[in-house]
């Protein structure tokens, strides 16, 4: 006798596929779904962290693509590659496509990029963060890391490309980041890891002019890396920090609070409660993933005293990214044993509002009227595409 599909999916793919399975949540409606052209003869690469997605304040939606012409065995570096600023209104058309004067080396997927991200600032511009190892060319900058800050203006023209400096001097050190948000003063602010591999926390604030304001960080030892970061409306900043202890060797969390300009207010210490976290108004929440707990996934609500203020279940075994949404949060979500993917906008209570159909989704963002876009991704990773999604 042959098993339902839905019963397959449940065996297979666990809480996640279980839970798209029931007739609630909903489905959200698809306000937009464009394709991410590559140039001729590139293949799009999906490869890095999240960070590639932003959202203007007029709804306009900036994507930072990484695409690469392949070489005849796919073992050499790539024939060529490009990485470009794609803009769009906030009803699809395309406003400008610009090509980076990106001078990293290149790898069998392109280059070699550990950091790529994108920010848009109210006035229209924007700008893209980029950070290569470089180990595998022979050009004058080899063997160190290249990192730039490209500031695009409002009509696509690039503006600047600012060499950004090591963090420390450490040989054969680098930017890993995953956290890329604007600030009130038009300014960039950067989170992630700084290293040679395995990274040590750092935190970057950047001025209008692209140079660096201040910075916090590298930790003291590694693996160590930011796991949340928020730019406060009064300026200062907060941040969740997984360091690890000179002496000690011992993981150490805490939140952290930074002054606006730069200055160490503080830190909060507490056990670790997720690797996803997001800044809402009064409080930070944590998603845990089913591999970090004995116990269900849940959201976590705590204060930046780092005191937990709640708790909540959560029907999905990984959070890959976490943003805020107004009074909940928005996730791409994903089953453990399986392929399947998900965004879904919630509550902090846990309840799901909505859920999209499945797919391979790298990266979220919402709009100033409360939609959220994600890139979508084939199979294959080759192709993607912007796809929006509003309350059904």
């Amino acid at each position: 006798m042959r098993l339902s599909t839905a019963f397959l999916l449940v065996l297979l793919c666990g809480p996640a596929a279980a839970q798209a399975q029931s007739p609630d949540p909903p489905a959200p409606r698809v306000t937009l779904d464009i394709a991410l052209p590559p140039p001729a003869d590139h293949r799009l690469s999906g490869l890095g962290p999240p960070g590639r997605l932003a959202v203007g304040a007029d709804g306009s939606i900036y994507v930072a693509t990484s695409s690469f012409q392949p070489s005849p065995d796919g073992i050499r570096p790539a024939k060529s590659a490009r990485i470009e600023l794609l803009a769009y209104t906030r009803d699809g058309a395309q406003k400008y496509r610009t090509m980076l004067p990106v001078q990293a080396g290149v790898g069998p997927n392109g280059f070699n990029a550990e950091s790529l991200g994108v920010v848009a600032f109210l006035s229209g511009e924007a700008a893209v963060f980029l950070s290569s190892s470089n180990t595998r060319v022979a050009l004058p900058q080899a063997e160190r890391s290249v990192t730039t800050l490209y500031r695009i203006d409002a009509n696509g023209r690039v503006q600047s490309a600012a060499s950004v400096l090591p963090a420390a001097d450490v040989s054969g050190a680098f930017y890993r980041t995953r956290f890329y948000l604007p600030t009130a003063d038009n300014g960039l602010l950067i989170g992630g890891g700084f290293g040679p591999d395995p990274f040590n926390w750092w935190i970057g604030k950047f001025d209008a002019g692209s140079r660096r304001a201040w910075q916090a960080g590298p930790g003291p030892a590694y693996p160590e890396d930011v796991y949340g970061l928020a730019a406060k409306p009064d300026g200062g900043v907060s941040a969740i920090i997984q360091e690890i202890g000179q002496m000690s060797g011992l993981s150490k969390w805490s939140v952290a609070r930074f002054a606006a300009d730069g200055t160490p207010q503080g830190g909060s210490p507490f056990k670790t409660l997720g690797t996803s976290f997001v800044l809402l108004p009064g409080f930070w929440v944590s998603a845990i993933d089913v591999f970090q707990t004995p116990n269900a996934p849940g959201l976590a609500r705590l204060d930046e005293q780092g005191k937990v203020l709640g708790r909540a279940p959560w029907p999905f075994d990984q959070t890959r990214r976490l943003i805020a949404d107004g009074d909940g949060v928005a996730a791409v979500v994903c089953a453990a044993a399986g392929p399947l993917c998900f965004v879904v906008r919630a509550g902090v209570d846990g309840k799901i509002r909505w859920q999209s159909p499945p797919g391979s989704f790298t990266d979220i963002a919402r709009t100033p009227d409360g939609q959220i876009v994600a890139v979508s991704w084939s199979a294959d990773m080759l192709s993607a595409s912007l796809v929006r999604y509003a309350n059904p």
